[in-house]
């Protein structure tokens, strides 16, 4: 592989960053929008073109960065090297976060003696963090596992078309009897916005397609290749939407909105156009010394896009915009709090793009902590962890 694909590609950092913007004035407008305001077309569909969208964005760009992932390092991953326990180490802090971010109370010894049920259900439940860890952790073991490439992605390619089909179904059993921390994987009827089924498939086609890119890449066939995505994912769209209007199907109680073939294939395919549009702005409209951002060496031009920033810290962004709009358990302060939902349009995304330049600055400060004193920044991660840590046990 040449050094050129070995290096973080820029559109993909684009596109998760425009979808960590997207997230944030998301999460505001839903906060603190006027009720009535949410009734009117505009906000619908800002809903259907964007916000819909953020989620599946997140997740195919966590799996086309997994393909660049084990390119880059399959034989270091194959071999087992600290390399692989690394990557396992960070996907396992991020699952951490997850339930973190929904911790009821704030003291092991407290969590452990909670008995109200709805706190519960609320701490276990399942969200795109959840989704992403388990989902990488799940196919870093199978490309150890499976080490032939080529069978490796056909297994990952059954598995995400299982997993699509089924998920009509697996939605609907019921799962009253299973444990409190495994049916949220399952089923949204435990406050689980983000259950496995059909989630982790976006995923999963984030790696496939990441796969096969970076194969017309090396063959110098990559432009061909957009220009046939470009069709598949209208394709796709459009024979998504036909069978949506035919009178029979296969599924009992059939809903679209619940995890259809039919809407995941209509999203997966919007989500396709704007993993396209992000490389025509990367091949385009991208000067050329921005396009080696991730040489491992900071390149000071490149914080010119906001965009990429927020993509490359996405990890963080997300984290704290969500203790600033919606709050914690060691903090009452939050824009729920402060606002209420009374905002309108306008001050809504006034709110917004103030919230986006914080999380850029702090984004833009922990970007360049790690590339030019990486050091300083490891161990403040880690003390900050083991604090915490420390601090939750004792409690």
């Amino acid at each position: 592989m040449s050094s050129q694909q070995s290096s973080r590609f820029l559109f993909v950092d684009l596109f998760r960053g425009f979808a960590v913007f997207v997230m944030m004035e998301t999460h505001v407008v839903n906060a603190i929008l006027l009720p009535h305001l949410k009734q009117e077309i505009f906000y619908k569909s800002l809903t259907i073109l964007f916000n819909g969208l953020v989620a599946p964005s997140f997740l195919f760009c966590a799996g086309f960065a997994l393909a660049i992932s084990l390119e880059r390092k399959r034989e270091q991953f194959l071999s087992f090297s600290p390399t692989l326990w690394k990557y396992v180490q960070r996907l396992l802090f991020i699952l951490g976060v997850a339930y973190f971010l929904h911790l009821p109370t704030f003291g092991f010894s407290q969590l452990l003696s909670l008995t109200d049920e709805q706190r519960l259900i609320s701490f276990f439940q399942s969200d795109i963090l959840h989704v992403i860890a388990l989902t990488l952790i799940l196919l870093t073991v199978l490309a150890v596992t499976v080490r032939n490439k080529k069978i490796f992605y056909g297994v990952i390619s059954a598995l995400t078309i299982a997993v699509i089909f089924l998920s009509p179904i697996i939605r609907e059993l019921d799962y009253s009897q299973s444990g409190m921390w495994w049916r949220p994987y399952m089923t949204l009827k435990f406050k689980s916005q983000f259950p496995l089924f059909p989630w982790s498939a976006f995923l999963m086609c984030g790696t496939i397609v990441g796969y096969f890119f970076l194969r017309a890449k090396e063959n110098g066939t990559e432009n061909r290749f957009i220009r046939n995505l470009i069709f598949f994912a209208l394709g796709v769209i459009l024979v998504s939407l036909v069978i949506e209007f035919l009178p029979f199907s296969v599924y009992p109680n059939r809903n679209y909105w619940n995890a259809s073939p039919e809407f995941f294939f209509v999203r997966l395919g919007i989500v396709l156009l704007y993993c396209v549009s992000w490389w025509y702005v990367e091949q385009r409209m991208v000067p050329s010394h921005l396009q080696g951002i991730i040489s491992g060496k900071l390149n000071s031009k490149a914080f010119t896009s906001i965009f990429t920033t927020l993509g490359q810290e996405s990890f963080l962004v997300y984290v704290l915009h969500l203790y600033v709009v919606y709050g914690s358990f060691f903090s009452g302060w939050s824009f729920v709090s402060f606002f209420g939902s009374t905002q309108n349009f306008i001050s809504c995304c006034l709110i917004t793009l103030l919230l986006t330049a914080v999380m850029y600055i702090m984004a833009v400060v922990w970007h360049s902590l790690k590339f030019r004193y990486s050091k300083i920044a490891r161990i403040t991660q880690y003390a900050l962890v083991t604090i915490i840590t420390l601090f939750f046990i004792t409690q």
